[in-house]
């Protein structure tokens, strides 16, 4: 019987802790989702807490990423944005990682199409 409290208890941790981590997230922006008329100029992460984004990738539909300049040292923020190159139109997947003060690392992704 104790062993099934602690699974049971071990269960509603992981579920709890993913839930948090998943809530981090308040938007982005491009909308994920988003077919855009006109050009992509910037990526937008809008978290709950301030968050410092270690990684971000933006990869076409080829799956070669488009460079980008990132920088891993800026401190914790709550609203983070990078500037785009000129892209084509296509279909592009962004790929991210932040931390949290607390050391927690959050990752997702989103797409958009840009016409």
């Amino acid at each position: 019987m104790n062993k099934f409290k602690l699974l049971m208890v071990s269960v509603a941790l992981m579920v709890s802790v993913n839930a948090l981590a998943h809530g981090m997230m308040a938007m982005t922006v491009p909308k994920d989702g988003a077919m855009l008329m006109a050009q992509a100029e910037k990526i937008e992460l809008h978290f709950k807490q301030p968050m410092r984004v270690m990684s971000l990738k933006v990869i076409a539909s080829n799956g070669v990423p488009i460079p980008l300049k990132l920088d891993r040292k800026a401190p914790a923020q709550q609203h983070f944005q990078l500037a785009l190159p000129n892209i084509k139109p296509d279909t592009y997947r962004v790929e991210w990682k932040a931390m949290g003060g607390d050391g927690h690392v959050m990752k997702g992704d989103f797409s958009f199409m840009q016409h």
